[in-house]
């Protein structure tokens, strides 16, 4: 069974030609069959490998139309100051994450710049 987490601090950026990377923390298998599957909202999920989906939560409002528009990201992880791996992540636009957010204790934008959850 495939389990969840939640990557609290991660960044977008965006290169000087236009490609988007990812930054997340090292994780310790390799990734299978990385992608991103997103649908313009608060949250995305990557599915890392079957068996790892890592919940991107809360993208900031302005990252949200051009990860939405791109094909693929390239993935870097890191170990404190470290690239341990990067690889590029398909790109999995979808119009709803079939996902309930709140059931795993996530809100929107929105809510949590207001302080609720």
């Amino acid at each position: 069974m495939a389990k969840y987490e939640t990557e609290n601090k991660y960044y977008i950026a965006e290169s000087s030609e236009g490609e988007l990377y990812v930054y997340i923390s090292a994780k310790k298998a390799s990734p299978i069959k990385p992608q991103i599957v997103y649908d313009g909202y608060d949250h995305a999920l990557f599915v890392r490998s079957p068996e790892e989906n890592i919940i991107l939560d809360y993208i900031n409002p302005e990252a949200r139309d051009k990860l939405r528009k791109a094909r693929e990201v390239i993935v870097v992880e890191t170990l404190i100051e470290t690239i341990k791996d990067a690889y590029i992540a398909n790109m999995n636009i979808v119009d709803k994450i079939p996902v309930d957010w709140s059931q795993i204790g996530l809100t929107t934008w929105d809510e949590k710049l207001l302080g609720h959850k």
